[in-house]
C-alpha cells in the first residue's frame, strides 16, 4: 500500500531528505506548517476564490433545498409505515 506523500513528492526531494538528522527534520517540518499556515491565510482572502464559492452555493440553495424536503418526507413515510407495522 503506498502512502500518500509517495504520490506527491518528487524522487528528488525525497532522495535529498532522506538522511535528515531529527533537527533538520524538525526545522523542515516547522516551516512546512508555517507554509501551510500562510497559504490557508491566501486562500480565505483570495476574493475571486470567495466569490466564485459565494456564487457556487447559491447555485446549489435550490438543490439543498428540495434534497432536505425530500428527506424530511422520506423521514415521515418511514414513520408513517413503522406506526402501522405489526410487531
Amino acid at each position: 500500500m503506498s502512502k500518500k506523500w509517495e504520490k506527491l513528492l518528487s524522487e528528488t526531494f525525497v532522495s535529498n531528505n532522506l538522511n535528515l538528522s531529527e533537527e533538520e527534520a524538525k526545522t523542515k517540518l516547522i516551516d512546512s506548517q508555517f507554509q501551510i499556515k500562510d497559504l490557508m491565510a491566501e486562500k480565505d482572502a483570495d476574493e475571486q476564490l470567495n466569490a466564485a464559492k459565494e456564487i457556487a452555493k447559491d447555485l446549489n440553495a435550490g438543490y439543498s433545498s428540495a434534497l432536505a424536503h425530500e428527506k424530511a418526507k422520506i423521514e415521515f413515510l418511514l414513520e408513517v409505515i413503522e406506526k402501522r407495522r405489526v410487531r
